[in-house]
C-alpha cells in the first residue's frame, strides 16, 4: 500500500489540489459578479455582457470537469506522465487566478469564501474517507475496519437524524432581545436555539409571536409586538419561549419554557436627548461598539445599515442585533435603516424579521417621547436595471410608495405635534454621486423633506464624514461638480464630481471604519471605527452633533465641500 502511494504520489497531489481549487472557485461564487465586472473592464467594455455574466459559472464546471480528470488520472491512469504535467500546468495556472482574484478585492469577502469553502472541503474529505474504507480497506485490520465502518455508518445515520429533524441539546436564547421602534410600537428581537413559541410579558400582560391567530411555532426567530406606552409605563419586561419538539395535526410536545427579564428606560426628552448613529461598521463590531459605549447617557441608539458585507449566513442577518444588544443591552429603543449590502445574500428576503420592519419594508415613521422619526430605504445603489442585480430590481416602485408615504406626512402632518424630528436613511438623499444615481427621487424627497422641515437628517453609505448643512457655502467648479476644501487632503479643486440637492435642512454622512476622516483602513481592521454622536437641547433650541472614533474621542472633521478649518463639533439651531 505505501509503494502504491509513493508511485502515485503527485498523482494524489493533483487530486486533491484540483479538489482545492475548484471547491474554493465555487466558494468565491458571492463575488463572481465582481469578477465578471473586472474581466469586462478589462477587455474594454463598459458592462458585462451575458457571456461575461456567466464566465465565472463557466470556469466552475471547467474545474470541476479538470477534478473528474485527476481522479481519473489517479484510479486509471497512473502510470502515464502527460497528464500529471497537463495537470500541473492547468492548476497552477488557476491557483494563480485565485490568488489575484483574491488579491484585487476578494479579500474583503473571505470573511463569507472561507466558511463555504471549509465546510465543503471538510464534506469532500469525509466522503473520500468513508469511499477509501469501503473499497480499499487495509487487510491487515479487519476487525477494526469493520469496527470504523459502523462507527462512520452509526454517525452518518445520527447526523441525517439531527440535521432532518432539526433535533438540538437543550432550550436557550442564542441571541437577546433589540427593542426597535416602528411607529407608535416596540418590536421586540430575540431568537432561540430550537423552532419555540415565543411572548413578551410587560406589566403582567402578554404579547405573542402569532400568525393569524396562531402562536408561531415554526422559527428561531421571534418579533414581538408591544405598544410603546405600556413598555415605557412598565419600564421592564420578560421574553419567554418553549421548544416545540413536535406540532402534529391535533396534538404535539413542547419543552421545558426559558425565560429571562430586562430593564428598560424610556426616552425621556425633559433633560434633553441623547442619540448615537452607527453606520457601515462591515463587521467591525468591536469598533463599532467601543465608539457607542463611549457617549454618556444615551436615549436611544439609531443603525443605518451595512453593519455587514452580505446577509449570506444567519450570523450576518444577526449582526445588526448583536451590535444594538452590545450597546444597549435591550434596556433602551434602537431604530433601523436597511442598508444597500443588506440586500445582498441568502438571507435578504427574511432580514424584516429579524429587525425593525413595517410591512416587510423598511421605510415607517416612529415615535419616541418628543421625537419623530422617518426612516427611508433608496435600496440599491444603482441605477434600475444595472447589470449586478441580474433583473430582479425593482426599486422604483418600492421609491414610488416612499414618495407616497412622505405625501402623506407632509399632508397630515403628524410631526408638528413632536419637538424633534428625525430622518435616518442609509443612502444619503441630499447629495447625488457622478453617476447620478436615484438623482430624480432624490429630488423629490428633498422636497417633500424641506417641507416637513426636520431638525436633522442622518445617512451612511459612502464611508465618509460629510456634514451638509442648511446655508453653507458650497464650492462647484465652471462645470457645476463639487470640489473638495483646499484644507481637506490637501487636495485643492480636486473634482469630486457629484452635487447636493436644493435642500433646506441639516444632515450628516454619519460613520466609516477607522479613528479619523481620512484613515486608510484595511478590510481586515476590525477594532476601528467613526460614527456620531447627537445631543439636543429643546430648552436652548440647539444640538451638539460631534463624530466619535473607537477610541471614544472626537474626530476632527472637514467639511469637504465648504472652506474652513476642521471642527470636533457642530452646534446647529432646531427648527
Amino acid at each position: 500500500m505505501l509503494e502504491t502511494v509513493k508511485k502515485n504520489l503527485w498523482s494524489i497531489i493533483c487530486a486533491f489540489w484540483a479538489l482545492v481549487i475548484s471547491l474554493f472557485w465555487f466558494a468565491m461564487r458571492v463575488i463572481w459578479s465582481g469578477i465578471s465586472k473586472v474581466v469586462s473592464e478589462a477587455v474594454g467594455a463598459k458592462e458585462p455582457n451575458a457571456f461575461m455574466l456567466s464566465l465565472p459559472l463557466y470556469i466552475s464546471i471547467f474545474l470541476w470537469v479538470v477534478l473528474a480528470f485527476a481522479v481519473a488520472n489517479l484510479v486509471f491512469l497512473r502510470d502515464k506522465r502527460w497528464p500529471r504535467i497537463t495537470l500541473t500546468a492547468v492548476l497552477s495556472v488557476f491557483t494563480i487566478a485565485s490568488v489575484v482574484v483574491v488579491v484585487m478585492g476578494a479579500i474583503d469577502y473571505l470573511y463569507f469564501i472561507w466558511p463555504k469553502f471549509f465546510l465543503s472541503l471538510f464534506i469532500a474529505m469525509c466522503i473520500v474517507g468513508f469511499a477509501l474504507l469501503v473499497f480499499f480497506p487495509p487487510v491487515k485490520s479487519c476487525k477494526l475496519c469493520t469496527a470504523l465502518k459502523c462507527a462512520l455508518v452509526a454517525l452518518a445515520i445520527l447526523v441525517c437524524v439531527f440535521y432532518g429533524y432539526g433535533v438540538t441539546i437543550g432550550s436557550y436564547f442564542t441571541y437577546e432581545p433589540v427593542v426597535y421602534a416602528v411607529e407608535d410600537d416596540y418590536q421586540i428581537v430575540f431568537s432561540t436555539n430550537h423552532s419555540a413559541t415565543a411572548w413578551v410579558e410587560v406589566g403582567g400582560e402578554k404579547y405573542y409571536d402569532l400568525f393569524a391567530g396562531s402562536m408561531k411555532s415554526e422559527d428561531t426567530v421571534h418579533k414581538i409586538v408591544v405598544p410603546q406606552e405600556k413598555l415605557d409605563e412598565a419600564k421592564g419586561y420578560s421574553i419567554h419561549a418553549e421548544k416545540m419538539i413536535y406540532r402534529g395535526p391535533f396534538g404535539g410536545f413542547k419543552g421545558k419554557e426559558i425565560s429571562k427579564s430586562y430593564n428598560f428606560r424610556p426616552v425621556n426628552s425633559s433633560d434633553g436627548l441623547v442619540y448615537y448613529t452607527i453606520t457601515d461598521a462591515h463587521h467591525a463590531r468591536k469598533g463599532a461598539v467601543n465608539a457607542a459605549l463611549s457617549v454618556e447617557g444615551l436615549d436611544f441608539l439609531v443603525i443605518l445599515g451595512d453593519s455587514v458585507g452580505m446577509v449570506e449566513y444567519e450570523k450576518d442577518v444577526q449582526f445588526s442585533n448583536l451590535l444594538a444588544y452590545d450597546v444597549t443591552k435591550g434596556e433602551i429603543p434602537v431604530v433601523y435603516a436597511r442598508g444597500n449590502h443588506e440586500i445582498k445574500g441568502d438571507y435578504a428576503e427574511d432580514l424584516h424579521k429579524y429587525v425593525g420592519s413595517k410591512n416587510e419594508s423598511f421605510y415607517y415613521w416612529f415615535t419616541l417621547s418628543d421625537v419623530f422619526g422617518i426612516t427611508l430605504d433608496l435600496g440599491e445603489d444603482h441605477h434600475e436595471g444595472w447589470w449586478e442585480y441580474y433583473g430582479t430590481d425593482k426599486f422604483a416602485i418600492y421609491h414610488n410608495e416612499q414618495t407616497k408615504f412622505l405625501e402623506e406626512l407632509v399632508a397630515t402632518k403628524p410631526y408638528e405635534s413632536y419637538n424633534y424630528t428625525l430622518v435616518a436613511c442609509h443612502i444619503p438623499i441630499q447629495f447625488v454621486n457622478n453617476r447620478k444615481d436615484h438623482a430624480d427621487v432624490k429630488a423629490t424627497w428633498t422636497e417633500l423633506l424641506n417641507q416637513i422641515d426636520p431638525d436633522l437628517a442622518v445617512y451612511g453609505h459612502q464611508h465618509d464624514l460629510y456634514p451638509f448643512l442648511e446655508g453653507q457655502d458650497t464650492m462647484y467648479n465652471s462645470k457645476g461638480k463639487l470640489v473638495y476644501n483646499s484644507q481637506f487632503k490637501g487636495e485643492e479643486g480636486k473634482t469630486y464630481g457629484g452635487y447636493l440637492t436644493d435642500y433646506s435642512f441639516d444632515g450628516f454622512i454619519a460613520g466609516r471604519r477607522g479613528t479619523a476622516q481620512t484613515d486608510d483602513i484595511g478590510a481586515l481592521n476590525r477594532k476601528d471605527h467613526v460614527g456620531f454622536a447627537v445631543h439636543v437641547d429643546l430648552t436652548s433650541n440647539t444640538q451638539k452633533c460631534w463624530f466619535v472614533n473607537s477610541n471614544g474621542e472626537a474626530v476632527s472633521v472637514y467639511n469637504p465641500f465648504a472652506e474652513g478649518p476642521a471642527q470636533k463639533e457642530f452646534v446647529l439651531e432646531l427648527k
